[in-house]
């Protein structure tokens, strides 16, 4: 599932809603396509197609059009948190997909051993 305008406007009160896209639902459409191409460009240049049924694809899309509105609205340090959010939900999101804790070590496999029996 998408994520549409109306998620987006969920993010906010609706006064902020208006005050950031001028009254305009154009605006606010324009942050979503943004958005996804922001995501696209970073996840396709390491091999990931984006696939919005993903809770976290949904809310990386979702920071990041609410960073793109908060900077459309000239709200810099907003913009940045936003910006910041979103750039540490990718950054956890590539670490999984690439078996990776978030500190960078690797995610553990179980291990196996095999052994002969020493004989005496």
């Amino acid at each position: 599932m998408a994520v549409t305008l109306t998620d987006l406007k969920a993010e906010l009160k609706s006064n902020a809603y208006a005050m950031l896209t001028g009254g305009d639902d154009a605006v606010g459409e324009r942050a979503l396509e943004k958005s996804r191409i922001w995501l696209k460009a970073r996840l396709t240049e390491i091999g990931i197609e984006p696939d919005e049924s993903d809770t976290v694809i949904q809310q990386i899309v979702l920071k990041r059009a609410l960073y793109e509105l908060y900077s459309y609205a000239e709200q810099e340090s907003v913009a940045a948190d936003k910006r910041d959010d979103a750039l540490e939900l990718i950054g956890g999101y590539i670490n999984r997909a690439a078996g990776m804790k978030s500190d960078g070590q690797r995610l553990s496999a179980p291990a196996i051993s095999v052994t002969k029996p020493v004989r005496e």
